[in-house]
């Protein structure tokens, strides 16, 4: 069954453990019996329409909702220009070519128009993109000094407007390509256009002031597909609402674009009786899963004083776990895989990878420590070495990408701590590369080894759809875990990039749970429902889970590549008011608006490459131990240096994370 596309509210109905459901096939309309939630409870959907926390305030106007894409009002200026600059060509582009504006002040405020000759239409670009892709708004003042014959509903052979595009030109004798442009006429008539065409219009009097404000959102269209939407508002009064600007993967994502994608804002007119005022832009300044504070420290396997003897050629696939110890300071526990052969060499020759175990201690807020680690001399888990050659390599077996979850108590100490990593699994001397999934605890110290079990939690053939199982990573099914876990992992079909996320139910004994002769299992993210930015594949799931009282919200980051090679960091999010179900299924996590949110262009990604030979190639993240609103990362990338030679870095990176 394709997956339904949509922001879900479940719903307990019997017979749920068979076929499909309201958990992967919600209804949208769909209204609880109780109405929603007692009030003072969590408004967990923030564009449904539903009062979900029965407080008298429905989405946006439910405070919960504040730090939403679809909801914040908090602004940050972006660009803010007033015309009285001399050389307007600093910051604007004139187009088609050069020409010289008028720019007369009007009540005190500087306009330019004076779109001369009147032969053809004429503007002015800027410079800069305006990021628009996680929201935002444009404003500026439009004015007619003279109705030149026109009447109010009539378009004029004079205008001047405001245009987003996503060009810095125009051909001679035609208008500037338009995503979305606000025009008065100089009779009055006000026309919101895309591409050329109308899609609303409103009338108003000549010479006077006409604030214009185009609000921009983010949201996923039917077809789970993210756009941005804008508003047009005209002296406060709403002509356009929630219009479709364009797919997000079709905006600007370069240059002053490059983290969060936008267009570029244009003044556009002909003749000289229309004019445009001051002109400003902001972007939303709530928090969100773009922004990333980074910590200003690489990591590296002599950091963690991992032997040479298994990590000298790489480390990488973080695992990151967040505790308070006995004495309250908080404990970094970190989990790498590494190898004596570089990865480089896969294409031709098996390489061995091994686990290794790091462990550190920071004071409550404490940044992150490049020194102090209490390391595991040999591998946790694994050969030493892991990569070798001859016949004495026959039975070695990999062990990679790990993961940790760590269970904590209320004063945020380690209940547990669990550790789920892909074990290779070797029938004979020439197969190689099929893995199945290993779940072990309890961990132990860094020094203290771990003995693979005689076989795995999960093998492929439990999954008949996967020759091999990559990428661990779990999940409680509930607040303390005691009903087990879910556990995602990368579902490899074939040879080709995997394009599917998988996850099997794992009771708290850590044995697969059963349903109709086989795992209890789901597909959790698909590549071909995510849109062009996971068009070559997705791998490798990092989750986090949040509970509430009466709801929870998943978040899992992934990578995904738009063209095989260029990976990427990713965000999808799942929300459900009824956590109980989280046992029986998973709510389909959406992709953010915004994706990916963090790529090989990014400046974070880029930050010391040389020649800008840097890749991504895995992560981790965890919610910190002494602060639940903050999340740390930690970025493994592959540095190619200017010599041939490369290196494999952790690079820390925060984040806040604010919850409804």
């Amino acid at each position: 069954m394709k997956r339904a596309l949509l922001a879900w509210v479940a719903l307990s109905v019997p017979g749920l453990l068979g076929g499909c459901s309201l958990l992967n096939a919600p209804d949208r309309n769909f209204t609880p019996p109780d109405g929603g939630v007692d009030g003072g409870g969590i408004e967990l959907f923030c564009s449904d329409g539903l009062d979900d926390d029965d407080d008298a305030a429905t989405d946006c106007a439910d405070a919960d909702c504040d730090e939403e894409p679809a909801c914040c009002e908090r602004r940050r200026t972006t660009l803010s220009y007033d015309w009285t600059d001399v050389s307007l060509s600093n910051a604007w582009s004139f187009a088609p070519s050069a020409w010289n504006p008028l720019r007369p002040s009007l009540d005190g405020t500087t306009f330019v128009g004076g779109f001369l000759p009147a032969d053809t239409p004429r503007a002015l670009i800027s410079r800069d993109c305006v990021s628009l892709g996680l929201g935002g708004w444009v404003t500026t003042t439009l004015h007619s000094t003279n109705s030149g014959g026109c009447t109010s509903d009539e378009v004029c052979a004079d205008y001047a407007g405001i245009v987003l595009s996503a060009v810095t030109s125009s051909t001679e004798g035609s208008r500037l390509q338009d995503e979305l442009a606000v025009t008065l006429h100089a009779g009055g008539l006000v026309r919101v256009t895309q591409a050329g065409a109308e899609i609303a219009r409103a009338e108003r009097a000549v010479e006077q002031d006409l604030d214009i404000e185009i609000e921009v959102r983010p949201m996923l269209d039917e077809s789970n597909q993210a756009v941005v939407v804008a508003s047009v508002l005209v002296d406060a009064e709403t002509i356009l609402e929630r219009f479709t600007v364009a797919r997000t993967e079709n905006l600007i994502s370069s240059g002053d674009c490059a983290e969060i994608p936008g267009l570029h804002v244009a003044a556009e007119g002909q003749g000289d009786l229309v004019y445009v005022g001051p002109i400003e832009t902001a972007k939303q300044d709530c928090a969100n899963p773009s922004q990333f504070d980074e910590q200003s420290a690489t990591l590296l396997a002599a950091n963690l004083e991992f032997n040479p003897s298994w990590s000298e050629a790489y480390v990488g696939a973080p695992a990151l776990a967040s505790s308070r110890n006995a004495l309250s300071d908080i404990q970094w526990d970190l989990i790498v895989e590494g190898s004596n052969w570089s990865p480089e060499l896969e294409p031709t020759t098996h390489v061995g990878y091994a686990l290794g175990h790091a462990r550190v201690a920071t004071d409550e807020g404490g940044n992150w420590r490049l020194t102090g680690w209490e390391s595991s001399e040999a591998p946790k888990v694994g050969a030493d070495p892991p990569a070798c050659s001859g016949g004495t390599c026959a039975d070695n077996r990999s062990v990679r990408e790990p993961h940790l979850l760590a269970e904590l108590n209320d004063e945020g100490e380690l209940r547990d701590l669990t550790l789920a990593f892909a074990r290779e699994l070797v029938t004979s001397p020439t197969e190689r590369d099929v893995f199945g999934i290993q779940i072990v605890r309890p961990i132990g110290s860094p020094g203290s080894p771990l003995t693979l079990p005689s076989a795995p939690t999960l093998a492929p053939e439990d999954v008949p759809e996967c020759v091999s199982l990559r990428d661990p990573a779990l999940i409680p099914v509930d607040p303390e875990a005691t009903g087990g876990y879910w556990v995602l992992f990368t579902c490899i079909e074939s040879a080709m990039p995997p394009r599917q996320i998988h996850a099997v139910r794992v009771s708290r004994a850590l044995e697969i749970v059963q349903e109709g002769g086989g795992p209890m299992r789901r597909v959790v993210l698909d590549a071909d429902e995510l849109g062009p930015f996971a068009a070559a594949g997705i791998r490798a799931p990092e989750p986090v889970i949040s509970f509430a009282e009466d709801g929870l919200r998943l978040r899992v980051w992934f990578l995904a590549q738009r063209t095989p090679g260029d990976w990427a960091v990713a965000l999808a999010e799942a929300r459900t008011h009824d956590i109980e179900l989280l046992s029986l299924d998973i709510p389909e996590p959406l992709p953010f608006p915004v994706n990916p949110i963090l790529s090989s262009g990014s400046t974070l990604v880029l930050s010391g490459c040389v020649a800008e030979q840097c890749n991504i190639t895995g992560i981790a993240v965890t919610p910190r131990a002494d602060d639940p609103s903050r999340l740390r990362f930690l970025l493994a990338r592959r540095l190619k240096e200017s010599t041939g030679d490369e290196t494999f870095q952790l690079i820390p990176l925060e984040q806040t994370w604010r919850t409804p």
